[in-house]
């Protein structure tokens, strides 16, 4: 009967399966404090190699030490936090009773606050602090950012108060969950702004943009249609010819127009397993080509700038600025 008891307990114990302890992401994360990592560090190419996150997959994080207190949730201009495209948090941070929350998370480049984007996740932890779920950069040389925020003023309080004293932020921001940081308010949240079409949030502030082929008007929130080539060249990224019923864009040889009509690109020529780009040197300002397989090559004549290779196995990035 002892045998058979024993027998039954360890059959039990073999068949129930073990659950995975969920951990709370505010006291089971990984510490990014890196100085470079600060909205304040500016990249030297020269002195230093642009950071990548390609070591970020999935993970929650915490911005700690010098890399600063929290993400920042406005544009970061291009060669700041120790790269070339800088990561920063496209929303406002959530409150600790709203638990887990989705952001859209931006890199800026190329004069772009949002050129790509992913989406993150983000939690208010009872400290008064914030973890983030970061995704995996898709190409280098992406990094996120960190940033101090400011404490708050406390304001003496004179005359008859409830309080002895409380914090006060400054136009533009609000007072965080630790009831002392000030965090930037993102205005573009609220009516978008009152942008008529894009709104981009600054630090403290905000600003208003138009899509290809439109200018702002004079409130600086209402986006007009450009009516010839006198008002920011038409809209045109190179040349732009009028007449006196309507103008057009036109590009230099060797690049086509695009499908707004008003942007030059460059002709990239997609094939199954290949991509071929072929453009005419005089007209590259710049070009950065990374190769993850060393054997694939990019090429150069005296007139033409020739890139030419296979999807499966070099794995290139490529980064061309025309002029």
């Amino acid at each position: 009967m002892l045998q058979f008891l024993l027998f039954t307990l360890c059959l039990f114990s073999r068949t129930q399966p073990i659950l995975p302890v969920a951990l709370d992401p505010c006291s089971a994360y990984i510490s990014l404090n890196e100085p470079w990592r600060n909205t304040d560090y500016q990249l030297n190419e020269s002195r230093a190699t642009p950071a990548c996150d390609n070591h970020v997959d999935g993970e929650w994080y915490r911005f700690t030490g010098m890399a600063g207190d929290a993400m920042p949730t406005f544009c970061i201009p291009e060669n700041h936090c120790g790269t070339h495209a800088p990561v920063w948090l496209n929303g406002s941070h959530p409150r600790e009773a709203d638990g887990i929350v989705r952001r859209q998370a931006c890199a800026s480049f190329n004069d772009h606050c949002c050129l790509w984007n992913t989406t993150v996740e983000v939690k208010a932890c009872p400290g008064g602090y914030y973890v983030y779920r970061l995704a995996k950069p898709r190409v280098c040389f992406h990094v996120y950012c960190g940033h101090f925020y400011d404490i708050c003023d406390v304001v003496d309080c004179h005359g008859s108060c409830l309080n002895t004293g409380e914090c006060m932020c400054s136009a533009g921001t609000m007072l965080g969950p630790d009831r002392q940081t000030c965090l930037d308010e993102n205005e573009c949240e609220h009516n978008n702004g009152g942008c008529s079409e894009i709104c981009v949030n600054l630090k403290n502030s905000f600003r208003c943009e138009c899509g290809i082929g439109r200018v702002l008007g004079k409130d600086g929130k209402t986006c007009e249609d450009i009516e010839g080539c006198h008002n920011n060249n038409g809209g045109c990224s190179h040349t732009c010819f009028s007449t006196k019923e309507s103008y057009w864009c036109e590009c230099p040889r060797g690049l086509v127009l695009s499908e707004d009509n008003h942007t030059c690109q460059v002709p990239v020529l997609c094939k199954s397993n290949a991509i071929e780009v072929n453009i005419p040197k005089d007209l590259v300002g710049g070009l950065e080509l990374f190769l993850t397989n060393s054997s694939c090559k990019g090429t150069s004549n005296g007139t033409h700038v020739n890139i030419y290779f296979t999807l499966k196995s070099c794995g290139t990035v490529v980064d061309l600025r025309l002029r």
